[in-house]
């Protein structure tokens, strides 16, 4: 009988299948060997899948699989016997230690093979490794002549044929690698001496290996190609020209716009020249928040007409994704094995394009687990980044950083657009990732865009909704947009029963209820929010009312404001107070300069925005935003360095962590539906019921004894509602 890899699989035919999708990525990635520094990269990757499962060929392991059950598993790893049969290979040592390393890794890394599987100096850990060696024994011939299908799958896949190694005679062959090659990388790596196997040669071998494994073992034996002709799908009767100027440029550009002047078209025209002759190269398009990714992802599925081709990443695209199959697909298991699939296969070297935000790519460089074939796939990767003005000096700090490695050491191009970006914050990036193609509408056609009329009125917004309500009376579609959830909530109590058909939308709603007011955001005659309509999502109201924000904030608040100039003009109010909170959110000063520059402007001329931004910001951070943004500015270099492949270090990956600075928590009037949801394992309908609070709300929550801890989810006591969201002023209990 043959040997095994999978219960329905022999060893060959997963490693044949392995090395289909090797040929796929080998001709995606063509220029890994001069980014790496190794000219051999293809035939050592080669190597480590052909070897990548040998030690399967155990006794014990073939007993497991033939039985047809897991009860009795073998509890030890194949890939430690698998590694050994790197002694059969003429290379230097570095390199063989290299392929060792990706194949024993594949499965665990190398913290985790410390802790259970190490063969040396631990006596128990050394007998255990002999003994899974012996079991080798029985099934050696026949793994050794599988080296003689070495010569015709090398010419098949590889492209030559390969004679450079030695059959093995038996079990006294093989290395242990453990002892040879992972200790002295660990050690290296803790003592700061990094070695070429602590770099990109060993990044791009371990996250090849997984992505060629994952994919064989998903039926996917090669990656899927980009768009052939992106102007065929965006096929407009006229080009506009930052779009046509877009579709023109080789390498990293600007793109500064007007709201609904197309940036979109103009990016993915830009990604269609920038594409190399295979149309391999992936496209990551990131979005500062969920509801625009949403959006976004929807969008781009419908335009290529091809679902296969997006893929979307964001903390809650399970939940998505199941409220968008459960319309499609019946039967609840059913649904969860596609989420999984499409799941899987957005977080592997597959689909062409991702929607995501900024966070899904940071992940990377900090090390979480499978970075490695996160940073091999964004090799030669188009980054499009939309709204980058949105993001705090902190984090803005962070997509430089990574925006710098991608470029310098991966061959990325980034394309950088915003309807409103500071020119210092376009100068740091012009200046460290050395961009000088900065497209812009011409003047005359940015008049066309002219669209606003812009009224600073005296005090709050809670004492001026008589002018709300008039326009309300007078059937105008009115957007509003407030700086914190508890005035949003306050002022749509006050609205809400002047009409019928109106929503409120923050961050402190229940996935389910969220879900569905995103829905109907653009069929309503009020709608109350908070920063999260600002960005990308394609509303069109005849009139805004807005808290006083930054200009560069108030600008994306207009533009969901006659977004399809259907009028010629349409009036943007802004009110010249906020509340107390705001100073949490907003920097004072720039929302102060934001009004007063603002209060004699009347009609907004679109080319008059650049220089009040850039007015309003001068040369830059102040205070503590330039305190934040110069702390990763020195730190984050040293800090990267110590990601390495092979080892998921969890100091790192916990610093990332800390970068959400947000509880996911239920409401404690579901908590029963919600346990109930776990116990019968429908874990997205369970989901629906989260919502996100941040670190400061939990702890003031925590210290008033409104919060409770139970079957690892935290459930808080305070009055829900699914018209206002979570009320943080109101404790549920007195109410009962």
């Amino acid at each position: 009988m043959s040997l095994l890899a999978k219960p329905d699989e022999t060893l060959l035919e997963h490693t044949e299948n392995t090395l289909k999708v090797f040929k796929s990525i080998k001709k995606s990635y063509s220029n890994v060997p001069d980014l790496c520094g190794v000219d051999d990269f293809w035939e050592h990757l080669f190597y480590s899948l052909f070897l990548h499962d040998f030690g399967k060929g155990a006794t014990g392991f073939q007993e497991m699989l033939q039985s047809g059950s897991q009860s009795a598993p073998w509890k030890y790893r194949h890939e430690i016997l698998s590694a050994g049969f790197i002694s059969t290979l003429n290379y230097d040592k570095i390199y063989k230690e290299a392929i060792g390393l990706a194949i024993i890794t594949h499965h665990k890394d190398i913290n985790k093979l410390r802790e259970r599987y190490n063969t040396f100096p631990s006596l128990p850990g050394k007998e255990l490794y002999q003994k899974k060696l012996s079991e080798l024994e029985p099934n050696f011939d026949e793994v050794a002549s599988y080296f003689e299908y070495i010569p015709d799958w090398s010419n098949k896949y590889l492209g030559y044929k390969l004679d450079n190694f030695n059959k093995p005679s038996s079990i006294g062959d093989l290395n242990d690698v453990y002892k040879e090659s992972v200790l002295p990388y660990f050690f290296n790596w803790e003592d700061e001496e990094y070695t070429i196997l602590h770099g990109q040669y060993g990044i791009f071998l371990k996250g090849f290996v997984n992505a060629c494994d994952h994919l064989a073992s998903g039926s996917k034996y090669e990656i899927l190609k980009g768009i052939e002709d992106m102007k065929s799908i965006y096929n407009f009767p006229e080009l506009r020209k930052v779009q046509e100027q877009s579709s023109k440029v080789k390498g990293s550009a600007f793109l500064t716009s007007p709201t609904g002047s197309g940036k979109t078209e103009a990016s993915l025209l830009w990604t269609d020249n920038n594409q190399n002759s295979t149309k391999s190269k992936r496209v990551f398009y990131l979005l500062p928040y969920t509801a625009s990714i949403n959006a976004m992802y929807q969008r781009l599925q419908n335009d290529f007409g091809n679902r296969d081709l997006v893929g979307l990443l964001h903390g809650k695209a399970s939940y998505f994704l199941y409220k968008e199959l459960s319309g499609n697909t019946t039967g609840y298991d059913s649904i969860k094995n596609s989420i999984r699939n499409i799941k899987g296969l957005n977080k592997k070297i597959y689909r062409p394009y991702k929607v995501l935000t900024p966070f899904q790519i940071l992940k990377a460089f900090f090390g979480s687990k499978g970075f490695e074939m996160q940073l091999s796939e964004m090799a030669n990767g188009l980054f499009i980044l939309d709204e980058i003005h949105a993001y705090d000096a902190h984090t803005t700090s962070l997509i430089l950083e990574i925006l710098k490695i991608l470029k310098n050491k991966y061959n990325a191009n980034i394309f950088v657009m915003s309807a409103t970006l500071p020119s210092f914050i376009k100068n740091l990036f012009k200046e460290h990732l050395d961009i000088s193609t900065d497209i812009k509408m011409e003047k005359e056609e940015l008049a066309k865009f002219t669209r606003h009329e812009v009224d600073v009125i005296n005090g709050n917004i809670m004492n001026n909704l008589d002018l709300i309500l008039d326009d309300l009376e007078n059937d105008k579609k009115v957007l509003i947009v407030c700086n914190t959830v508890l005035r949003a909530q306050e002022v749509f109590e006050e609205l809400e029963y002047e009409t019928s058909n109106s929503a409120l939308l923050h961050s402190r709603f229940m996935l389910r209820d969220r879900e569905k007011i995103e829905k109907s955001l653009n069929n309503l005659d009020l709608l109350v929010g908070t920063q999260a309509i600002e960005v990308s999502l394609d509303i069109d109201y005849d009139v805004l009312y807005s808290e006083p924000a930054p200009i560069d904030a108030l600008i994306q608040r207009f533009g969901r404001v006659n977004r399809k100039r259907r009028k010629e003009i349409a009036p943007v109010n802004v009110f010249s107070e906020g509340s107390e909170s705001d100073k949490y959110i907003y920097n004072p000063e720039i929302v102060e300069k934001t009004v007063q520059s603002l209060e004699n402007i009347g009609i907004l001329d679109e080319d008059l925005i650049q220089k009040l931004v850039d007015d309003i910001y001068g040369k830059g951070y102040v205070g503590k935003d330039k305190e934040e943004f110069e702390i990763v500015q020195r730190n984050f270099e040293s800090f990267n360095k110590g990601i390495v492949p092979f080892i998921n270090d969890k100091n790192s990956e916990m610093e990332f962590y800390s970068l959400f600075n947000s509880y996911e928590v239920v409401p404690t009037k579901y908590k029963l539906e919600y346990l109930k949801e776990l116990k019968e394992k429908r874990y997205f309908e369970a989901m629906s019921y989260i919502l996100s609070i941040s670190v400061g709300q939990f702890k003031k929550l925590e210290n008033e004894d409104n919060v409770e801890f139970d079957k690892e989810t935290y459930f808080v006591n305070m009055v829900y509602d699914e018209k206002l969201g979570l009320r943080l002023d109101l404790e549920e209990s007195s109410f009962l």
